[in-house]
């Protein structure tokens, strides 16, 4: 095996490692990581504008989710069902003390989120919760509540 000599009279492979290809996998993760992270926050896809309130607190538990979106479709658990079919999944469930939360968009009628909370309400179920965003410079403690 033969090396060529340097400039500098030293022997040896000189190899010089380059650096392009590293950085572009490294900035192609930090792009995939931050989407990622952006599409995890919604919930199953499906798209609510959520109404906004100061008083908004996060919610740890297991619960139910009932998702009424814009276009007037009805989400149970993030599966699309007819607002008809709702009582009967709701009758399925046997922990009546579980939290079900209502996320409906900002522009469905009262009317049919009153119909919603009516029929879980019907179902036996008694810790019931409406889904809203957390109003911008109004976290708890910040001394911005009313």
């Amino acid at each position: 095996m033969k090396f060529r000599k340097q400039k500098n009279g030293k022997s040896g492979a000189g190899a010089t490692l380059d650096l392009t290809p590293i950085v572009d996998v490294v900035f192609n993760l930090l792009i995939f990581f931050a989407l990622s992270l952006n599409f995890a926050a919604t919930s199953g896809g499906i798209n609510v504008k959520l109404p906004s309130a100061s008083s908004a607190e996060p919610v740890k538990t297991e619960q139910l989710t009932v998702n009424l979106t814009q276009a007037g479709q009805v989400y149970y658990n993030d599966k699309e069902i007819e607002m008809d079919e709702l009582a009967p999944k709701l009758q399925e469930i046997e922990d009546k003390d579980s939290l079900v939360i209502i996320r409906a968009d900002n522009t469905v009628p009262h009317g049919k989120v009153v119909e919603v909370m009516d029929i879980v309400k019907s179902e036996g179920f008694s810790k019931l919760a409406i889904a809203v965003d957390q109003a911008a410079g109004s976290l708890p403690g910040d001394g911005k509540e009313q």
